[in-house]
């Protein structure tokens, strides 16, 4: 028995170091009520999974990063500064590809579709411009077991406690080259899975900053977890 319970032990901190690693926080995502609309805009996008274009619109969610309390284990906030503005991006080739994932949730694999949206470092008033943050370029989950979970999430707006779902997204990080400017992958390995949750109310109206304009966001509730996650291995599904 003493020898199972120190196996135990040893697993869980190699799965926690490996976790550690991560230079991306977890994202606590809120639907907007209203948002400025934001004239669309050409990309080159070059991730992973390839080269693409897209043509970047108005914010589908915005992020505040989180503290996530999970059975007990909780992942502190690590760069307070780092937003992200999930923007609309249009425009990529549908190609379907099975991904095998790992993160605190577990293992998991999910088939992607089309990537929709691009994740962008956004600044929020009253904070300071984000910094050591990647792009990420975001595809649409199309099948996913869901998470069996209740996290509580404290963001630098509201506590709240959520029942996870499904994956609907999921993020690599992603090169962007916007008017002649090329913004770098900093963390290969870090990607994103988005879960859906029990949406939580909240009201709040924050103006933003980002590389595409000065919009101001209201929301209307947060529904929707980013998680750091590991890619182990990928291929396209004919």
């Amino acid at each position: 028995m003493k020898s199972l319970v120190t196996l135990s032990a040893v697993l869980l901190l190699a799965s926690t170091a490996a976790f550690a690693q991560f230079q991306t926080d977890h994202f606590k995502c809120y639907l907007p009520t209203a948002t400025s609309l934001i004239p669309p805009q050409a990309v080159q996008l070059q991730d992973q999974f390839g080269p693409s274009q897209a043509k970047v619109g108005t914010i589908w969610r915005f992020c505040n990063p989180t503290l996530k309390d999970h059975n007990g284990v909780i992942t502190p906030i690590t760069n307070p500064d780092a937003h992200l503005a999930i923007h609309k991006a249009a425009g990529q080739p549908l190609v379907t590809r099975e991904v095998q994932i790992e993160n605190q949730f577990g293992n998991q694999t999910i088939v992607t579709g089309r990537a929709k949206f691009l994740a962008v470092p956004t600044q929020k008033d009253p904070h300071g411009p984000p910094f050591n943050l990647d792009h990420f370029n975001c595809y649409a989950v199309t099948n996913g077991n869901p998470v069996v979970a209740t996290v509580g999430l404290s963001d630098q707006w509201f506590q709240s406690t959520h029942k996870l779902a499904r994956p609907i997204l999921f993020c690599n990080p992603v090169q962007k080259n916007h008017n002649g400017k090329v913004f770098p992958i900093l963390h290969p390995n870090d990607h994103l899975t988005c879960y859906k949750m029990t949406p939580q109310s909240f009201d709040k109206t924050v103006q933003l900053h980002n590389q595409f304009g000065d919009p101001l966001f209201q929301s209307r509730q947060a529904d929707m977890l980013c998680v750091p996650t590991l890619k182990l291995q990928w291929k396209v599904i004919p």
